[in-house]
């Protein structure tokens, strides 16, 4: 096997995945390694009886139709990957169990003056700060698109002549915005159900980053792969082979090697590799805590990790039920059952074990009718959590605490959707943050990277691209990339990561 490369890529998650990719297609020497024996990390999926599950992707967004595409779809299709992809009707359903202003029931749709239609007839007089919110979120999409061609070299003086809107807002809370744009407070709440896919509450989330992601939601929808998320990984190996990459499975990175403060290479669980560039889709507590030698570190770089706080771990719990979707009276895709719409609350809930933990519930079946065996149907329950709870529970203590919480979200739907599911139960898995960070190697189990808040914002991430490498020679792709975390970001950080390398590499020969 070849031992000598550009660029090592590390782990083949969906942001490993798109950088190699990327990298190889604009004729970089690329090598992928990945533990596993496939692609995808949690991007795959996994057979339990006469069941196919996806692990964690409720949806992607950023994807839009084949006539009107969205970045997220133009990238993919750019790197050849043919996907066969799934609409999902609505944006979400979702139910909060509390008393009076916190008892909810209510549907919202995609589609920008669709969703303003909606909150209007739910909370009059609503439309004019709406508007408002819509025309920002635009003025933030047009800011990040132009901050993502600059290539980490972002003109200040356009920044603020043509993008202000961008620098006065995009470092605020997204409750700080909302109400300086004088939403009513339901209207606040009702637009703030997506905060569970950042796993941050709305009084810490950057306001940039929810903005953007639901804006992408409501102008391209939200689409899933019709065969499961292991279509787009597996679509992905093929391609990176086709443009030149080679990727070994089975092949853990083990230490980076460098000299005179530079990359030489990577020892692997099947040699050392040279090359000069890493791209990291793992986390860099373990790139620069595991896989590196102490004094290789610069005390700026231990700063930066350690400052930085672990996002949501997350808990999935898998059914497959022996009957169908329609018999059972699940009617839509999406649902978001919480105790209530005080963000702050629920994430405070997090902290801990509770008898109703929040839920954000998928019936498969309602998008892609044909995912089980006629007759059956296929669902997923995710709670997240915002502590590391899961790493006091004793050997002999973690079954019986798994089957309980998977029994109170069971429950929880039942009661609250008006459902039975219990008795056609025929499988069912339960992955908790032990399992997820056992097969990902992510600390803690976290499904999100690294915490959204505060000073590390995706405004400041972006902001910062020209000075964010500390170790030259190493960046990071995934959920850890300066684009956050989300399936689609993973996939823009890929490829921003693998050209910001490039440019690396072309100023290094010039020299």
């Amino acid at each position: 096997m070849e031992h000598n490369y550009d660029v090592v890529v590390i782990g083949a998650g969906n942001g490993g995945l798109s950088a190699a990719a990327s990298s190889a297609k604009m004729g970089l020497k690329t090598l992928l390694i990945e533990q596993h024996n496939l692609p995808g990390g949690f991007a795959t999926s996994f057979v339990r009886g006469r069941f196919e599950f996806e692990p964690s992707l409720h949806e992607f967004c950023n994807i839009g139709t084949a006539d009107d595409q969205g970045p997220a779809r133009q990238l993919i299709d750019s790197y050849g990957v043919a996907v066969e992809w799934v609409p999902i009707e609505d944006a979400y359903r979702v139910i909060t169990t509390g008393e009076g202003a916190d008892n909810l029931d209510i549907i919202m749709p995609f589609g920008e003056d669709a969703y303003v239609d909606r909150m209007e007839e739910y909370v009059p007089s609503s439309r004019p700060s709406m508007e408002k919110f819509m025309a920002l979120c635009k003025d933030i999409m047009d800011a990040l698109a132009f901050i993502r061609k600059s290539s980490g070299k972002v003109d200040t003086k356009v920044m603020m002549k043509e993008h202000s809107n961008f620098l006065k807002c995009g470092g605020y809370s997204v409750n700080r915005v909302l109400k300086s744009l004088h939403m009513p407070e339901k209207a606040q709440r009702i637009l703030c159900a997506y905060w569970c896919y950042l796993g941050v509450d709305c009084d810490k989330t950057n306001f940039a980053l929810y903005a953007t992601m639901l804006y992408k939601y409501l102008q391209t929808g939200a689409w899933i792969p019709k065969q499961r998320s292991h279509e787009l990984s597996a679509g992905m190996d093929k391609r990176i082979r086709e443009m030149g990459g080679d990727i070994w499975y089975n092949t853990r990175a083990k230490r980076i090697l460098m000299k005179d403060g530079k990359i030489t290479g990577v020892d692997t669980s099947h040699g050392t590799i040279n090359c000069s560039h890493i791209i990291a889709g793992c986390s860099p507590n373990a790139i620069f805590g595991e896989m590196m030698d102490e004094k290789d570190v610069p005390e700026k770089q231990k700063r930066m990790v350690n400052a930085r706080n672990f996002g949501g771990r997350g808990f999935v719990l898998y059914l497959g039920l022996n009957r169908s979707a329609e018999e059972l009276g699940l009617k839509d895709y999406s649902y978001f059952i919480y105790g209530s719409m005080n963000t702050a609350k629920e994430v405070a809930r997090a902290k801990d074990f509770n008898d109703h933990p929040m839920q954000a519930t998928v019936c498969l079946n309602v998008a892609n009718p044909d995912c089980s065996p006629k007759g059956t149907c296929i669902m997923s329950f995710t709670t997240l959590y915002t502590q590391d709870v899961w790493g006091d529970i004793s050997t002999d203590e973690y079954v019986t605490k798994k089957r309980e919480v998977a029994e109170n979200m069971i429950r929880d739907f039942e009661e609250h959707v008006g459902v039975t599911l219990t008795q056609y139960i025929e499988e069912i898995e339960i992955a908790t943050p032990v399992t997820m960070a056992r097969y990902t190697l992510n600390p803690q189990g976290t499904m999100y990277s690294y915490e959204s808040s505060d000073w590390d914002t995706l405004l400041a991430r972006l902001m910062m691209l020209k000075d964010d490498q500390i170790v030259p020679g190493i960046r990071f792709a995934g959920g850890y990339g300066p684009r956050i975390y989300g399936y689609s970001s993973t996939y823009m950080n890929g490829d921003l990561t693998a050209r910001l390398t490039a440019t690396d590499i072309r100023e290094e020969k010039a020299l």
